[in-house]
């Protein structure tokens, strides 16, 4: 073993180094995921709690990521936040992947197709956040959704999805929390909804009628890339009555083709176990009275 062997703590062969390095690694990805998850500042103690891990090791892993600017520590409450770094990095991505951008044709012609409100939303953490909406211009009451809302993420059928494609530990960070239940018809049995997430990822879409908002209902499928990698969620949201629990074979088709193109350009293969089915015939378009907008909050 050479002396940078030693120094790098690694074998011959270098594995040891590469796994210790790894672990590292991940737990910073941890603590940030952790700090943006939690929406405020948060204390050592805390963070520690939340990852399982000794204050000692969390502390050295807090000292190195505010040294790289990741994160920032209040000087007066000893609490940590995520750093400026990070917008600086977001801001790089965006100008290299803007879903947003590249998804609006979809998300229009997804309202236009099914004649119901849609949504995109994007990962962060375990939580989804909507960040467009192409709200319903057809009928007389439909559901509006703001950007920026972001659902409960065991009760809504973004949030579902999005767990359905996420690693295990983060999945079981999201589920071992107290799992609010907004009404009589959340899912909040965890092993019910660890069998959810399994059929999800198998049939690649999720419904959540009612359990959020009663008589209002989620049908959402996944954007995915580079194989089965979450990138983003496609959603139509309205009233139960008009998206029903078992998903209307019109609106599921136009959901999953759209998803499919888009998931294929970001070199997403889920979607290649289903054979390419031609678009579905449009439904009667809906008439009434001028619409009425309803805001639904976080669904």
């Amino acid at each position: 073993m050479t002396n940078e062997d030693h120094r790098a703590g690694r074998n011959g062969n270098g594995s040891e180094g590469d796994d210790v390095s790894v672990q590292s690694v991940a737990t910073s990805f941890r603590i940030l995921d952790e700090l943006s998850a939690a929406g405020r500042p948060l204390r050592l103690t805390e963070i520690a709690n939340a990852l399982g891990e000794t204050k000692a090791k969390v502390h050295r892993h807090l000292t190195t990521l505010r040294q790289l600017g990741a994160i920032e520590q209040d000087g007066g409450t000893e609490r940590y936040r995520l750093g400026w770094k990070l917008v600086q990095l977001g801001e790089a991505v965006a100008e290299q992947f803007n879903l947003r951008e590249i998804a609006a044709p979809h998300l229009t012609a997804i309202r236009d197709e099914t004649r119901e409100t849609a949504l995109l939303a994007v990962p962060i953490g375990w939580e989804t956040q909507v960040v467009s909406v192409a709200e319903n211009i057809y009928a007389r009451v439909f559901i509006s959704i703001k950007p920026g809302n972001r659902p409960v993420p065991h009760a809504a059928a973004q949030g579902r999805v999005v767990l359905a494609f996420s690693s295990p530990d983060l999945v079981e960070r999201a589920l071992t929390r107290d799992l609010h239940r907004p009404t009589r018809h959340t899912i909040v049995d965890r092993d019910e909804l660890r069998q959810r997430l399994v059929a999800i990822r198998d049939r690649l879409w999720d419904t959540a009628d009612s359990e959020i908002i009663e008589g209002v209902n989620t049908l959402s499928v996944p954007i995915l890339r580079d194989g089965d990698e979450i990138a983003g969620v496609f959603s139509i949201v309205g009233l139960s009555g008009n998206v029903p629990a078992e998903p209307d074979p019109h609106q599921l088709a136009v959901l999953h083709r759209h998803a499919r193109a888009l998931s294929e350009s970001l070199k997403g293969t889920a979607y290649d176990k289903f054979a390419v089915a031609a678009p579905a015939p449009e439904p009667a378009r809906r008439r009434g009275r001028p619409r009425t907008r309803h805001p639904a909050g976080e669904v």
